[in-house]
């Protein structure tokens, strides 16, 4: 594209070198409302409520498996805590090492 093309672009004005920078306008700052097509249909979703009812078997089975993720997880905290005191202790020692 030669520069006769770029400088003559209509949305484009440049002052010498440097090209003129214009403000776009944005919106209007207020957020729009995701369920306008939902709501140009006559449906609103603002007093949806969800409830899910599971049998005895599956909640115990989901309970379980929910107390067995959370042991996981604090058993692997309390590991971390565990090398994360170790690293910093090994840190101190080296710097009195240093020190000395």
């Amino acid at each position: 594209m030669s520069d006769e093309k770029i400088h003559n672009h209509p949305t484009t004005t440049y002052e010498g070198e440097n090209p003129a920078i214009r403000e776009r306008k944005r919106g209007s700052g207020k957020k729009k409302n995701s369920n306008s097509f939902l709501q140009s249909l006559g449906i609103d979703l603002s007093e949806l409520d969800v409830q899910i009812t599971l049998n005895p078997e599956d909640k115990k089975l989901v309970m379980e498996t929910l107390n067995e993720i959370s042991d996981k997880v604090d058993y692997r905290w309390k590991v971390t805590q565990g090398i994360m005191i170790v690293a910093l202790l090994l840190s101190a020692g080296a710097q009195i090492v240093e020190w000395l």
